[in-house]
């Protein structure tokens, strides 16, 4: 006996012996996981996006207290007419000031606008040196206080970072923690997004405008979309139960399909909450990944059970029952190969991936039980009311493809068309390799890829980096000394040296550290002489400057054995970054000989960009190569001959190495939104291929020729494929129109890869068999893909 004969022998009885108890359990644990579904939260992170262990993201933990994040919010307060200097705009800028320092999960001590009290000016008296806050203790919004102010601005190093060049705007900075230090509760970026939006409301009006960006207000733009997703959703089922309809040709059994797909994503929702995860905005794919994988299995095995309906006159529970046995095993091995191939996408080290892939294996795992118990269950109590009406009807629906089957059968299993096939798939791996060096690792364009180019968020970046010189995008290099470090020339020197080869580079806008305020002070207490503004030799004289610079300023530590260095980039595109990143390699390999001063990378929202990117790249590839170990591995369970093997993995593997060409040709970054879908949407193709290869080495092993065996293959699991495959490429298409740009770039790369795996295994896999099914010849008479042939025991064997 087989082993698949003995999982069936386990098996059947549970299901079809007892099966109004087993729908009875299903029902009830659908019901449960179904509240459970209910109570699930959104759960975004900043810190979750990151990956936590890489070096870079361990400098930037460590100096975290002292220098702060990299999770900061920027509100820009834009005078229509005029400079900033008018007493009903500041009277908006010290309001909103305090506003955004109320905000909660602010760390308030790092809040900075010109009307904070960190934000100081110095200047030169005759008797030395003086200053005081930007706006002074006194402060009244009188015409008089405005020139003050205006002078005050000029002396304090704040043009181009807390107002913009030509003095139209003014921004508060701020920063916010991980979680609030009041409750020492998580931050809901949702509730922040939306005092954030409030403000906008509050302080926007025809004479000014408000500027917003930051991750917080990313989650909560993307949060805001959420009911546009919902709506693509539902629009998904609804096109799904339409398509199913009429591919059916009956209402009730296009509906089954559906229903069991819906309680799949109850059940993944629901054992997602179980596990204490929440939704994450970033995991919106993975729902209607669950639904199309299981509209995939459901619609293979409504088109068995209506055949043998139609074909053989069984009654429903014995079609049921025929339906179960030819396609659990072949349907099973493939869901669990969906589930450890998505699996393997937690070895990244992400956690928002990492949730993504635990995510879909609960779903697959959940599709297993819905598709292959409560699926077979319902069918045996589906009631054909007009037997030969519905086998009529079966019949046209038959001959509507027939002869597209034929042809195809008859053309792509002979060698003229095999080889024309192979040659043109050897063309467009060709190509995909040719492309995949053009292919970006990060982001592709300018402001946030989550987010239209033209979104609110974007425009805001847009505006900001227009009008400030040090904008949101800061990479910070970490220049690690000795203590006191910031009274030895040698070392000072070589920081400012840093600093000036750094902003030399072509990604740098602007450089940042202690010593640009220092040579401030220096040329001050020199009686303001320009030539004057350098690092001084002399340690007390290079004390005295320095210690004028604040610990609360984030250049340096307590007791400055740790210095930040601001590169504030022009961008934070994946080239961009690179570069840079390549600059402070190099400058400390070749150029920085003092051992008492090590330049770390890195902090700042590009730094953490840097190391998520560095990690993509790394593991995209050994990703990609895990999924396909466990693909060919079950395969070669599943079939037992090489030829199994090659058939089903050659096509697949062409549309995985193509959809990085179709990305680098249109454009979409390689990032942590859209490296987990070439590995998920290999799921759908692995399912193609297992089912359209199990029907077809069944009928060679019965002695049918090749033609013969695909053509009787497209009959009874082809035609389904390639409604799958329409269906859900239609379904998915309706992204495109969605405000989420990752969700539209998702979208446009699903359609592509269901798409492509549809064609692949139907055209692609009979080329290659041809070449190489002979082997399965050699197993005649033999079944090891389907089920038993004897009855199991402990069946219930009454028709229904």
């Amino acid at each position: 006996m087989s082993m698949t004969q003995r999982i069936l022998r386990i098996v059947e009885p549970v299901i079809f012996g007892a099966r109004w108890i087993t729908l009875a359990v299903l029902i009830a644990i659908t019901a449960f996981l179904g509240w459970q579904a209910s109570q699930l939260q959104p759960n975004a992170g900043w810190l979750k996006m990151v990956p936590q262990e890489h070096p870079y993201m361990e400098t930037f933990l460590e100096y975290y207290d002292e220098f702060g994040g990299a999770n900061t919010v920027l509100v820009a307060l834009k005078n229509k007419e005029g400079d900033i200097y008018q007493p009903a705009f500041m009277e908006k800028l010290r309001k909103l000031t305090d506003e955004v320092f109320f905000i909660p999960g602010v760390q308030r001590e790092r809040v900075t606008s010109i009307f904070t009290p960190n934000i100081l000016y110095v200047e030169v008296q005759p008797t030395g040196l003086s200053g005081s806050t930007v706006v002074p203790a006194d402060y009244a919004p009188t015409p008089e206080m405005m020139d003050k102010l205006r002078s005050n601005v000029s002396k304090a190093n704040v043009i181009g970072r807390l107002v913009s060049n030509d003095q139209s705007a003014a921004m508060v900075v701020a920063e916010l923690l991980e979680r609030d230090p009041v409750t020492d509760e998580k931050i809901d970026y949702t509730e922040v997004g939306d005092k954030l939006e409030a403000i906008r409301t509050k302080f926007e009006d025809e004479n000014t405008t408000v500027h917003i960006i930051g991750f917080a207000k990313v989650v909560d733009d993307m949060t805001d979309a959420a009911t546009e997703v919902v709506g693509f959703f539902a629009l998904t089922l609804v096109l799904t139960g339409i398509l199913l309809w009429l591919y059916t040709g009956s209402f009730l059994l296009g509906m089954l399909p559906l229903v069991c797909s819906i309680a799949a994503v109850i059940w993944e929702m629901g054992l997602l909450n179980l596990a204490g995860f929440g939704l994450d905005p970033f995991a919106i794919l993975v729902p209607f990944l669950v639904l199309a994988v299981s509209v995939s299995h459901g619609v293979q095995y409504v088109n068995g059970w209506a055949s043998e309906i139609a074909d053989a006159g069984h009654t429903a529970y014995r079609a049921s029952l025929n339906t179960f046995r030819r396609l659990a095993i072949p349907g099973t091995i493939a869901l669990i190969t969906d589930v450890a191939g998505f699996l393997t996408i937690y070895l990244i080290d992400i956690d928002v991936i990492r949730e993504m892939s635990l995510n879909a294996a609960f779903g697959i795992a959940a599709i297993i039980i819905t598709n292959k118990a409560l699926m077979p269950v319902l069918l045996t109590v589906a009631n054909v009311r007009d037997r030969e009406a519905f086998q009529r009807k079966q019949a046209r629906r038959e001959a509507l493809g027939d002869r597209l089957w034929r042809f195809i059968a008859a053309t792509f299993t002979k060698r003229p068309a095999a080889v024309v096939t192979l040659m043109v798939c050897a063309l467009i791996l060709g190509w995909s390799v040719w492309k995949y060096d053009d292919l970006t690792v990060g982001s592709a364009q300018e402001g946030v890829p989550e987010l239209r180019p033209d979104s609110r968020f974007n425009q805001d970046a847009r505006l900001i980096a227009e009008n400030f010189s040090l904008g949101v995008d800061q990479f910070n290099v970490i220049a690690e000394t000795v203590p006191d470090a910031c009274i030895k020339y040698d070392l000072m020197a070589e920081l400012d040296r840093f600093a000036w080869h750094m902003k030399n580079e072509a990604g740098v806008r602007e450089t940042m550290t202690l010593l640009d305020l220092s040579k401030l002070a220096y040329a001050g207490l020199s009686e303001g002489r320009l030539n004057a503004q350098v690092v001084p030799r002399n340690r007390y004289a290079l004390a005295q400057a320095t210690a004028l610079v604040p610990t609360t300023s984030g250049m340096l530590n307590d007791d400055c054995s740790a210095l930040n260095v601001f590169l504030f980039t022009t961008d934070h595109k994946a080239a961009t970054i690179k570069e840079i990143v390549a600059a402070v390699k190099a400058y400390k390999a070749e150029k920085n000989d003092n051992p008492d001063i090590e330049f770390k990378l890195a902090s700042g929202n590009v730094g953490v960009m840097a190391a998520t990117n560095e990690v993509v790249e790394a593991k995209e590839v050994e990703i990609v190569l895990w999924v396909y170990a466990v693909v060919l591995t079950f395969l070669w369970l599943s079939f037992r001959t090489f030829s199994g093997v090659i058939c089903v993995a050659l096509p697949l593997s062409l549309v995985s190495i193509s959809a990085y060409g179709v990305m680098a040709m249109l454009g979409i970054g390689m990032k942590v939104a859209t490296l987990p879908v070439i590995a998920l949407a290999v799921g759908i193709g692995v399912d193609y291929g297992i089912y359209i290869y199990a029907t077809l080495a069944e009928g060679l092993r019965r002695g049918m020729n090749l033609e013969e065996a695909y053509y009787r293959t497209l009959q009874k699991t082809g035609k389904a494929v390639v409604f799958t495959g329409i269906a859900l490429g239609l379904g998915v298409a309706t992204w495109l129109f969605s405000k989420l740009q990752f969700q539209a770039d998702m979208g446009l790369m699903l359609v592509y890869m269901f798409t492509a795996n549809m064609f692949g295994a139907i055209l692609v896999l009979p080329a290659l068999a041809h070449f190489f099914a002979g082997e399965e010849t050699r197993h005649q008479g033999q079944d090891i893909t389907s089920g038993a042939d004897d009855e199991p025991d402990g069946g219930n064997r009454h028709d229904a």
